[in-house]
């Protein structure tokens, strides 16, 4: 009996590990037969975001070399502050470039005080480094959120509304200000149509405005993403660059005061 048990608790265990080595990540698609051996190569390590957010001088990129988890506690200036940071919008052929920041505190930060990204507009990244490949990368701006027209509906417990939809946005966060403090509501998104949002509230409290923010394909994968925790080491899971490693992407946001 104590052996016909043993059988049995080795049958539940080799399924339950069939299961779960089943439901990775990386699926869909056939499981690798052999290991991936992710070679580092030296590169830049960037976060760049272009935001549509009609304040102008709100795009930033953060340029930095790319170093392995053993170097970090090496000590050194990770920082690249000589870099040249290009963009181009591919629809107008407007080129511009951005500046390392004048504050030794926001080493590595690069700023373009007069430029603001359009929604809908495609845009090349290139950044050349003396010493390191020169980083490419593209993205396109998301279309400005929209509440559809008449739908908003305000009571002293609800706020609901009807968003439009647009196809090139693959995440929205949705903030319902409440003076100080908010509520946040946030959902996947790869479709156009009509997607409805409601948020409810103690009685009392005033809501003060919504703040929608939509997400390109490229910070969608890099927010949703499980990055290394320390920061700036090879992490080829979550590049979305060529010939280095990071993330550029962009976003649209909509601010509404009621």
């Amino acid at each position: 009996m104590k052996k016909r048990i043993n059988i049995i608790c080795w049958l539940l265990i080799i399924l339950l590990v069939s299961i779960y080595t089943c439901d990775l990540p990386t699926q869909p698609g056939p499981m690798p037969k052999d290991l991936i051996d992710l070679k580092f190569e030296p590169g830049l390590n960037i976060f760049g975001v272009l935001r549509a957010d009609s304040i102008a001088g709100s795009s930033f990129f953060h340029v930095e070399r790319a170093v392995k988890t053993k170097e970090m506690y090496e000590g050194g200036d990770l920082a690249d502050t000589t870099a040249t940071v290009k963009l181009t919008d591919t629809l107008s052929n407007a080129t511009c470039w951005f500046n390392p920041a004048t504050d030794t505190a926001y080493d590595g930060y690069y700023y373009n005080s007069n430029f603001m990204p359009q929604p809908e507009h495609h845009y090349q990244l290139e950044i050349q480094s003396a010493i390191l490949p020169t980083l490419q990368a593209e993205t396109t701006v998301p279309r400005k959120p929209v509440i559809v027209p008449g739908s908003l509906d305000i009571t002293s417990q609800r706020v609901s509304f009807e968003l439009q939809l647009s196809s090139d946005t693959y995440q929205y966060n949705v903030y319902l200000n409440l003076g100080s403090y908010f509520i946040e509501k946030q959902f996947s998104n790869n479709r156009d149509g009509i997607f409805k949002i409601e948020f409810e509230f103690p009685s009392g409290q005033l809501p003060t405005g919504l703040t929608i923010i939509g997400y390109d394909q490229n910070l969608t994968t890099y927010l949703n993403s499980s990055p290394s925790f320390i920061p700036q080491t090879f992490h080829e899971m979550v590049t979305t660059v060529e010939n280095g490693y990071g993330c550029f992407g962009s976003l649209a946001m909509t601010t509404i005061q009621f």
